[in-house]
């Protein structure tokens, strides 16, 4: 179970796989979609899909690259449609996600890249080599993991009291500054932590799950430049077959199936990510921003409505 990121833009990803890759991706894509969505599926804890906990509609937009790249190299396929039915039927292009900061916030970390172009290497040096020069052979996969324990938190509803969040976390044994840290945010004033260097993921989900609206996730790191989008076949759209396909013997879904997969979309998260250099401007805050989790100089301004969590 994989999915090949060898680039940070998901159409450049597909371009870059081989045939042989490129087919068993839009496989696996789906697989990891109903291992994270269907209440009763295997491969829930496996890394290939712990990474894409709470990015549905990121891995929706990954398969789809892979997909209609697939398509254009002139193979059938049938799994397009059913990638999209965890989106509502629709495509989350890769330009959309990144401006509605639905990305997973290791996409653009280049320990997690070149690890899978040193593992594609590893597998075809013919193919992969000129690709990929001066990738070392021997990187291991870098496992970037997930901020979300349970992917559900993204559709948490209203906000939960400081206590019911703790225990939802897992949290009741924090230190003591953090929950006062969310109950003052709760009771709607700015709060600090200081002396983390790093912000614990817990931290931000406590304060996220406790506030109105979406928090923004500004986390440090260089964002992701969107490859070109790989355009759909004329003579196939995104929401049929293309070419002829042999009917799947996978399990279908049932009512509990199509029931969570109802809920992922449209995408309106608790928690949107934006991956944002220090000191950077990090521009204009989506609509429905409750709350911004940043360190101090990240914290966008002219936004007075907004809480901030910021630590150092």
């Amino acid at each position: 179970m994989q999915t090949f990121l060898p680039h940070p833009g998901f159409a450049d990803c597909a371009r870059a796989l081989d045939d042989r890759r490129l087919g068993k991706q839009r496989v696996e894509a789906l697989q990891l979609l109903r291992a994270l969505v269907w209440p009763r599926y295997g491969w829930r804890n496996h890394p290939a899909t712990v990474m894409w906990r709470g990015f549905v509609p990121a891995l929706v937009g990954y398969g789809a690259a892979v997909c209609r790249e697939w398509r254009g190299r002139a193979y059938a396929d049938a799994v397009l449609p059913a990638l999209l039915e965890f989106s509502g039927g629709t495509v989350p292009e890769e330009r959309w996600l990144r401006d509605n900061d639905l990305l997973p916030p290791w996409l653009g970390d280049e320990d997690v890249h070149r690890s899978h172009r040193a593992s594609l290497a590893r597998k075809d040096p013919d193919h992969y080599g000129p690709l990929f020069p001066g990738t070392p052979a021997d990187l291991p996969y870098t496992w970037p993991g997930s901020v979300f324990p349970d992917h559900r938190l993204q559709h948490a509803g209203p906000p939960l009291d400081v206590g019911a969040a703790l225990d939802l976390l897992g949290l009741t044994g924090a230190d003591p500054s953090l929950a006062s840290a969310v109950e003052r945010l709760a009771r709607g004033h700015d709060a600090d932590l200081r002396g983390l260097g790093l912000l614990p993921p817990g931290a931000g989900l406590l304060a996220g799950l406790c506030t109105p609206g979406t928090a923004l996730w500004l986390w440090p790191g260089a964002p992701p430049a969107p490859s070109e989008a790989v355009p759909s076949p004329t003579d196939c759209p995104d929401s049929g077959p293309a070419g002829r396909t042999a009917p799947s013997g996978a399990r279908a879904a049932g009512p509990a199936e199509l029931a969570a997969m109802g809920a992922e979309w449209p995408a309106d998260p608790v928690f949107r990510f934006r991956r944002a250099l220090s000191g950077a401007p990090p521009g204009p805050l989506p609509p429905g921003t409750g709350l911004v989790i940043a360190r101090d100089q990240e914290v966008p301004a002219g936004a007075p409505a907004v809480l901030r969590l910021a630590w150092t």
